[in-house]
């Protein structure tokens, strides 16, 4: 690992200070906005999405929550896969955490995404491997970004066929807004993915000496990361997404919603996929006000589609603010 590795990955990733920032706090803020703003504008009764909530089934609320703390051990898996395929593995000198120790930098860095703007915690994931296994942290960084192409891709494509089957001819207000948006993404995302691997070379000439290094390893870690069991990475990608629609049912099912499979999946994805503008925390705010909007769009009533909105967000949100939260303050890896 370079000097140039070590400042950037020593500066600038430090939890506590960050969350003080100026831009933390007024992403916080902007999130409180536009959610009281949604409740406001669609006058949603908030007794009776507290209501709601009370009555919810208990049962299925713990399977929505086994569910989504599911799709973290699947992430470590196919985190492993990526990195053995660039070069990281037991066989080297990478001595990289085990399954339970790669599982909780994951859980590290989904509780950064969750209190910091910018998903700041993909770098804070890539700076914690770098520490404990001592690894390149620009290579990290590569393997990371190779995993989001990858969900990207599996998100767009399972999202518009569930759209199109769950809405058939009758395509509701900015369906096309939410599918052009996961689509741009996905083109970029292989954009930038086709980029590093064929005109790597221009790239190359043009990168200030001291960048180059840092560089290449980035470009090592993207282009390895897929040189090996691409099947078995697609379908933990697909799994991943399979298990985040399952806790949607789950809560629509607690609170009595009566929902169709390519519905479900549809609102699973279009949440999902608002979480990665990295614009607020999470997409805290901007997830709650578009599911509260799209569950309307299948005639979800709007104390319901409020209630919904807030529980769902309460596993994938608040819980990690909770578990992440515990698991920082008793973690060695700050």
């Amino acid at each position: 690992m370079t000097e140039i590795e070590a400042k950037q990955t020593e500066q600038g990733l430090n939890i506590r200070d960050q969350i003080l920032r100026p831009r933390t706090i007024i992403s916080f803020l902007i999130s409180l906005v536009i959610l009281i703003f949604i409740f406001a504008r669609q006058n949603i009764p908030v007794k009776e999405v507290i209501d709601n909530a009370r009555n919810a089934n208990l049962l299925f609320l713990v399977l929505g929550f086994a569910f989504y703390y599911a799709t973290f051990y699947v992430r470590t898996i196919r985190w492993q896969q990526v990195l053995n395929n660039s070069g990281y593995s037991s066989t080297n000198d990478a001595q990289l955490p085990g399954t339970l120790g790669l599982l909780r930098i994951i859980l590290l860095s989904w509780f950064a995404n969750s209190v910091l703007p910018a998903k700041l915690g993909d770098g804070y994931r890539g700076y914690l491997l770098k520490r404990n296994a001592k690894v390149s942290f620009s290579k990290t960084m590569g393997t990371i970004f190779a995993e989001r192409v990858a969900d990207v891709g599996v998100l767009f494509t399972l999202l518009l066929v569930s759209g199109i089957i769950a809405f058939r001819t009758k395509l509701p207000p900015h369906f096309v807004l939410l599918v052009t948006l996961g689509g741009t993404l996905a083109l970029a995302s292989f954009g930038i993915l086709a980029s590093v691997k064929y005109v790597s070379v221009y790239v190359h000439k043009i990168l200030p000496g001291r960048v180059r290094p840092f560089y290449s390893r980035l470009e090592e870690g993207i282009l390895l990361a897929f040189s090996r069991r691409l099947d078995r990475i697609l379908l933990l990608t697909a799994l991943i997404w399979i298990l985040e629609s399952a806790r949607f049912w789950a809560v629509t099912v607690a609170l009595g919603a009566s929902l169709t499979i390519s519905q479900v999946i549809f609102l699973a994805l279009a949440a999902s996929l608002l979480t990665t503008i990295p614009f607020t925390p999470a997409g805290f705010g901007v997830v709650e006000g578009a599911v509260i909007t799209v569950l309307q769009w299948v005639y979800v009533e709007k104390s319901l589609a409020g209630s919904i909105a807030l529980i769902d967000r309460g596993i994938t949100y608040w819980s990690v603010l909770l578990v992440g939260g515990l698991l920082y303050l008793v973690s060695g890896n700050k």
